[in-house]
């Protein structure tokens, strides 16, 4: 029987003595004795394992200390940044260095246990990649029309930086299709729940926000200002009343769809002066400011000089000096100038005559009445000062004689084609321009060149020296309808089996587009093969209005070798030019080479350019043919453009060059028994004329226009 039964059959007294005894009466004490044992034992036990358990801490311990005395047991990296360095595992900077594979992923994150070297010892360690960072842009600003129906918030936003994934979704969006500036919100988050609000203006635009335009160069036209197509577009503000030379804001405002639209002009100059700086004249021990050398200052808006040294007057001579210019935009550029320092100055004004010693005395005065001129005459034509010497007895004086300027252009205005849409430049609304030095032109107030029809304008005509002329024209502006004009596409003798350059002097040009495109046909030749073939060249423009030219290109043997030719070029300018010569000094230096050194005799083999010009170099014989020759070979070596001409419709051949030396074109012809024994170097063809109507007469529609302004060395 159990427990339970016992007591049940038991009397209560009985039951409950027995509950005392079993409870705490004398049977107890046993127990409780054993309970006390059974203590004082776990506690023994206690104590034993938490020793065993501090045993083994200080060995883990030590065996860290061991294995990763002086290193990091792990290190966090972020995510997109790959491994560090592996000195950054040692606490003390250590050098270190990977072993074996240390690649970590740029785009996940994960744990890595990477090898590490240091002391010779290598060891584990453990590198944790996380991303902890929220997608950024540094966008803050975006862009749409108002024909945009919408805008993906990635595209506005451009550039997301983060290391993995990143949405982004509109929190606010603009209003599209109405013009305006709209405060929005975008939400950036990345593949591991990263995220960031990024506030940014979304601009809806009819017309550009800010249209920036360089000071001095063509104004822009309405379609320049449009943010759209619209063909009912008109412009609003008045382009004539804005100051094109000031720097700064304007606002100009169009209308189209009934609405008015606001775009801003921004006038700026990153450009800096190209001041034109002639010699200048100053007495002994007299002063003299570094703006006296500046004729212009080659900038849109004003231009100060000052000298980089101060130069030193006190004695007669020629002085160089540095000069720096600087716009009101704060560009600046330096070049050299030349003082003359003189006994005293003579002013004369510009024009094709020579320089005389009577000239040069009438302008002295009479206090130098006797002096003798020592000193070589020269065109007054190069504007600034020259020095000259001048005698009387014994004694002799250092003169600066200064060409001057003070005649405006005189100019005739025309009525000029223009085409719809396309800037003309303002000197082609004028014709018969007369000056002593080079002129520039522009308007006064440019057309509209959207509005088809017959606009009055003003044109400003200013010479080198800054003499100003204004006059009246008109621009007729109609759809352009007009080809492109093919230049210098003319018959050619080539060389069997060497390439051809076939747009080595062929251009075109056309009255609208300032860039047609030209190709060439030459499908007909074969260049192997020693004869005569057709060349078209073809030219397009913008509009699609093509023109086309065919010449002929005769293939003959080739007799001399190019690098022969090109050792003998070297070597005549090694002999004739310096490294401080500017273009047009080389460029004189050839034509007086050739001038001076070849004897016409009246023969050539036309049909050999390049041994005509070795020939020329190394013989110092032939005819026209043989000067041409020589100094288009030199001419190829020198910065500038050459175009090869015939005479027209002659009884006799004769041959020359054009020359841009960065001025515009004019002849240059070194064949030294022409009428008068011309020195034809970058003559006009109005110069020309006045010598023989004939001999250089040339067909004018293969070229681009010729200069009318006499050439300037200065």
């Amino acid at each position: 029987m159990d427990e339970t039964n016992v007591l049940d059959e038991m009397p209560a007294e009985e039951i409950t003595q027995t509950e005392k005894k079993s409870r705490g009466g004398k049977h107890s004490k046993p127990e409780k004795k054993g309970r006390k044992n059974g203590g004082k034992k776990s506690k023994k036990g206690l104590v034993i394992a938490l020793c065993i358990i501090a045993v083994l801490v200080v060995i883990a311990a030590l065996f860290v200390f061991v294995v990763y005395g002086g290193r990091h047991m792990y290190l966090k990296a972020e995510l997109g940044d790959g491994a560090p360095a592996a000195s950054a595992f040692m606490k003390d900077g250590a050098d270190a260095s990977y072993v074996g594979d240390a690649n970590v992923s740029t785009s996940k994150e994960g744990t890595y246990i990477l090898k590490v070297k240091s002391g010779g010892k290598v060891r584990p360690e453990l590198l944790i990649v996380r991303d902890t960072k929220a997608p950024t842009t540094d966008t803050t600003e975006a862009q749409i029309t108002i024909d945009d129906k919408s805008l993906d918030p990635e595209t506005a936003l451009g550039e997301i930086k983060d290391a993995s994934k990143v949405t982004a979704t509109w929190e606010k969006e603009p209003t599209y299709g109405t013009a305006g500036a709209y405060d929005c919100s975008i939400k950036l988050e990345d593949a591991c729940g990263n995220s960031r609000s990024v506030k940014l203006t979304v601009k809806v635009l009819g017309l550009v926000d800010v249209l920036e335009h360089e000071a001095g160069q063509p104004r822009p036209s309405l379609k320049d200002f449009m943010a759209v197509e619209r063909e009912d577009a008109k412009l609003v503000t008045d382009l004539n009343d804005i100051t094109w030379d000031k720097l700064g804001d304007y606002e100009v405002k169009a209308e189209f769809d009934g609405k008015t639209f606001t775009s801003t002009l921004r006038i700026v100059d990153t450009t800096a002066p190209d001041p034109d700086i002639v010699p200048a004249a100053v007495l002994v021990g007299g002063k003299i400011e570094a703006k006296d050398l500046a004729l212009s200052g080659g900038d849109a808006t004003a231009v100060s000089y000052e000298f980089t040294s101060e130069p030193v007057l006190s004695k007669a001579g020629t002085v160089s000096c540095g000069i720096k210019a600087a716009d009101e935009a704060g560009n600046s550029s330096e070049k050299t100038g030349k003082i003359i320092v003189c006994d005293a100055i003579a002013e004369l004004e510009a024009s094709t005559d020579m320089v005389t010693e009577s000239d040069v005395l009438a302008a002295l005065g009479s206090d130098y009445a006797g002096y003798k001129m020592e000193s070589e005459p020269f065109e007054r034509t190069s504007l600034g000062a020259h020095a000259m010497v001048f005698a009387k007895g014994d004694e002799k004086i250092n003169v600066g004689v200064v060409i001057k300027d003070t005649v405006a252009p005189t100019a005739e205005g025309i009525d000029c084609q223009c085409s719809t849409g396309y800037y003309c430049e303002p000197i082609k609304f004028v014709t018969n321009v007369a000056d002593m030095s080079k002129v520039t032109a522009k308007f006064v107030n440019e057309p509209d060149w959207s509005v088809e029809g017959e606009q009055d304008v003003q044109i400003v005509l200013t010479d080198r020296a800054g003499n100003e002329t204004t006059v009246d024209a008109k621009a007729i502006i109609a759809p352009d309808t007009t080809a492109p004009v093919i230049y210098a596409a003319r018959d050619r003798y080539c060389y069997v089996g060497e390439a051809v350059s076939y747009f080595k002097e062929v251009f075109a040009e056309d009255n609208a587009d300032p860039e047609p495109e030209i190709e060439v046909d030459k499908s007909k030749v074969d260049a192997k093969t020693a004869g005569t073939y057709d060349v078209t060249y073809t030219a397009t423009d913008h509009e699609g209005n093509t023109s086309s030219v065919t010449v002929k290109y005769t293939f003959v043997e080739k007799k001399i070798d190019d690098a022969k030719l090109d050792e003998v070029v070297d070597k005549v300018l090694k002999e004739i030019i310096t490294e401080d010569m500017s273009v047009p000094e080389q460029a004189y230096a050839i034509f007086d080479y050739c001038y001076s050194n070849i004897i016409y005799t009246g023969t050539s083999d036309k049909t050999d350019w390049k041994s005509e010009a070795y020939r020329g170099l190394t013989e110092g014989v032939g005819d026209c043919f043989t000067f041409y020759s020589a100094s288009y070979a030199l001419l190829q070596k020198i910065d500038c453009q050459v175009l090869s001409v015939e005479r027209l419709n002659g009884k006799t051949q004769h041959f020359w060059c054009l020359v841009n030396l960065g001025t515009g074109w004019y002849h240059f012809d070194t064949c030294n028994v022409g009428p008068e024994h011309l020195r034809c170097f970058m003559k006009t063809s109005e110069e020309l004329v006045k010598y023989s109507v004939q001999y250089w007469r040339f067909d004018t529609t293969l070229y681009p226009p010729l200069e009318t302004t006499p050439y300037s060395m200065s």
